[in-house]
């Protein structure tokens, strides 16, 4: 994959030779790259890392120098451009009803301020996802959208056109390639068709939660709670585990807003707080170039069909992270599909 360094002003300065890169592309959050590079390949005015191979921007955020047995080498980091979202914050207060697309743009629109480049590319036609009400305060702008885009399987791009300069918003989803449409080509990863290795999967229901009682409007002793109910049960038959969600601190103002409109924010809050205490079923593993090629048959946010003979299991699930490595002249892919596995400590705090 070539890659160029640029400076604060977005222009190249130079194509880079590496010894390795990483680069991992995430479907729910920013991703991040590191690469490692002889010392004599770097310059100091570089900010960004650009391929014309991917869609993402990398921002240099982190620079370490070592000499040792390999030589002198430099080790650059950071996350995609994505991530400079989280620059900003929604404050003053976001409130606002309608289609979950046309938030997110409203959002970034009125709180981008002076992020470098970035402006509002074009809407979807329809416009992807259904109406929500969504309130915000102070929150980094990149959480916001992806913890409201994810409820309704939908993720963010910031997509640099070389061009034209431009850095622009976009909201996006993955295409649907399992054999339950006729759309667009399918996709199955199966160990009988040997086009995976290495398979790792992760089913985890310690800490789910499938019922969220979302309490607002102020404290108990003030007497005017107003309590929401979201129910992600199939039937009312399901076992129900309940999750309590705190928005106490946001209050009802007649004067802004329906109480249709207020209990409908706190159901969207509480839709958000459940995507933490999903059932994990994580599928990991390295692709093999046997049939499907990555970014023509597949790419990051597909939902694809998964076949794993040796546990009798299948999945359908969505493509959420692509790890890549270029090393040596060779180049892996490991795929991630499903939902992110939490660590220890994250669960812990919960």
């Amino acid at each position: 994959m070539n890659l160029a360094f640029m400076d604060a002003s977005f222009g190249i300065i130079k194509y880079i030779k590496y010894i390795n890169l990483q680069w991992t592309r995430r479907y729910y959050e920013p991703g991040e790259f590191s690469v490692q590079l002889p010392a004599s390949e770097y310059v100091s005015d570089a900010v960004y890392l650009y391929t014309k191979d991917r869609p993402e921007v990398g921002i240099i955020q982190k620079r370490e120098y070592a000499d040792g047995y390999d030589g002198e080498v430099m080790q650059l980091s950071g996350f995609f451009y994505e991530y400079k979202l989280n620059d900003k914050i929604t404050f003053p207060r976001f409130e606002h009803s309608g289609n979950i697309e046309d938030l997110a743009r409203l959002i970034v629109s009125t709180y981008k301020a002076d992020i470098p480049l970035l402006q509002l590319g074009d809407a979807n036609s329809p416009r992807l996802g259904t109406t929500i009400t969504k309130q915000s305060t102070g929150k980094g702008l990149a959480t916001v959208l992806y913890e409201m885009l994810k409820t309704q399987e939908l993720s963010l791009r910031c997509v640099y056109n070389y061009q034209a300069n431009t850095m622009s918003f976009v909201v996006w989803q993955g295409k649907d390639r399992t054999q339950d449409q006729s759309t667009n080509s399918f996709v199955t990863f199966s160990e009988s068709f040997r086009n995976l290795q290495n398979e790792v999967i992760t089913i985890d229901s310690s800490n789910f939660k499938n019922y969220a009682v979302v309490i607002g409007n102020g404290q108990y002793e003030e007497g005017n709670q107003i309590e929401v109910d979201v129910d992600l049960r199939a039937d009312s038959s399901v076992y129900k585990q309940i999750l309590y969600v705190d928005q106490t601190g946001t209050i009802l103002d007649l004067t802004k807003q329906t109480r249709a409109e207020y209990e409908a924010q706190l159901a969207q809050a509480g839709y958000e707080a459940l995507m933490n205490y999903k059932d994990i079923t994580n599928v990991k593993f390295d692709t093999i170039d046997r049939g499907l090629t990555y970014r023509v048959d597949y790419d990051l946010g597909d939902k694809c069909d998964i076949v794993l003979d040796s546990i009798a299991e299948a999945y359908t699930v969505r493509i959420t992270e692509v790890a890549e490595v270029f090393k040596e002249g060779q180049h892996k892919i490991t795929l991630q599909f499903g939902d992110k596995v939490p660590t220890v400590y994250t669960k812990a705090r919960r």
